[in-house]
């Protein structure tokens, strides 16, 4: 009789997996000649030779410059994967990592991303981004943390005391045609925000979807066409104008939010209308086609006939799932602050 797998326990969990054996001392020293010549020195212990882990940090201080940490992990397919840790003094954090089979390699391509790349600080706001450096050289971006609001607005890097009113996080799925996820979390303080915070910053964004509890959370997407440089460069750029965008919206009343963008809402509005458009226009074409003499008014027939085809078209390239209700009409906020909204 055959022996079963044991209930609830997935078959490919019990698989035996190939074990790599824990490093030694020899292994060791084999490993830390690249990156004792590139200025890091071991973190013994830090480091865990069973879990085939070593921590390297840097050999002498380095004035001006986020504090560093590199991490060299050998995995169970024999490959290596190198990550490289920075954090300023404001509590900012972001790392570039690399996989491979040669640890002097990954540890040149993650020395080829300048530590200045992953932190951009201006008044109001703190941006960090985080990289991954695929096989042939490509870096792309993963992840992007802004904090934004409260922090102060005087020209320079935010303040370390500085707490943020809102903090946004961008992950990037490196796939062609994912759109990037967006999570908006007040950490301190409850904040009523408009669906459209983000939306009125183009055609990519979506609304804000509150999340539990609410005015704690919410959640949104970000549309990145191309290929993954491309989606990079988009990404990169993206983040930088919601950082602008945010810092200046926090800082100011939230009347101001709609004074200043009062065209790009309604703007946001129309495009959530466009499912609901699209019926409606159909009927109305279906019933005034008839009415369209065709050999004085051929121009208006064929824009009758193609607009709710193109209508049906827009409909698919929306980022968020389409609802078949009006959207509420963009108003102007009486509160007198972002917290009291």
């Amino acid at each position: 009789m055959s022996a079963r797998p044991a209930a609830g326990v997935p078959v490919a969990a019990q698989a035996e997996q190939p074990q790599q054996p824990p490093l030694s001392h020899h292994d060791i020293l084999g490993l830390v000649g690249p990156f004792t010549a590139a200025g890091w020195a071991l973190d013994l212990a830090a480091s865990q030779r069973l879990a085939r882990r070593l921590v390297f940090c840097p050999a002498a201080a380095l004035p001006d410059v986020p504090a560093q940490q590199l991490v060299l992990e050998g995995l169970a397919s024999g490959s290596w994967q190198l990550t490289r840790h920075a954090q300023q003094a404001d509590g900012a954090a972001a790392s570039v990592q690399a996989l491979g089979l040669a640890p002097a390699a990954l540890l040149a391509l993650v020395q080829a991303v300048p530590v200045a790349r992953h932190f951009v600080s201006g008044p109001g706001r703190v941006l960090a981004r985080s990289y991954r450096v695929l096989p042939g050289g490509p870096v792309v971006l993963t992840r992007g943390v802004l904090r934004a609001g409260g922090m102060g607005n005087a020209p320079g890097p935010t303040t370390v005391t500085s707490a943020p009113l809102l903090v946004l996080t961008l992950d990037v799925a490196p796939v062609r045609g994912v759109a990037a996820e967006i999570a908006l979390q007040a950490p301190h303080t409850h904040l009523a925000l408009p669906e459209d915070l983000v939306a009125v910053l183009g055609w990519h964004w979506t609304r804000l979807v509150p999340g539990r509890p609410a005015g704690g959370a919410w959640a949104s997407k970000l549309r990145l066409p191309g290929g993954l440089p491309a989606r990079t460069a988009r990404a990169e750029a993206a983040l930088d104008r919601a950082a602008a965008h945010l810092a200046q919206t926090l800082a100011e009343a939230p009347a101001r939010f709609h004074e200043r963008h009062r065209l790009r809402r309604l703007g946001v509005m129309l495009r959530r209308a466009i499912p609901l458009l699209t019926p409606l226009l159909l009927v109305a074409t279906i019933l005034l086609m008839p009415r369209v003499d065709t050999s004085e008014h051929m121009g208006l027939w064929l824009l009758l006939y193609h607009v709710p085809t193109a209508l049906i078209v827009l409909s698919f390239c929306l980022q968020e799932l389409p609802t078949l209700r009006p959207p509420p009409w963009p108003r102007r906020s009486t509160a007198s602050d972002w917290r009291q909204s």
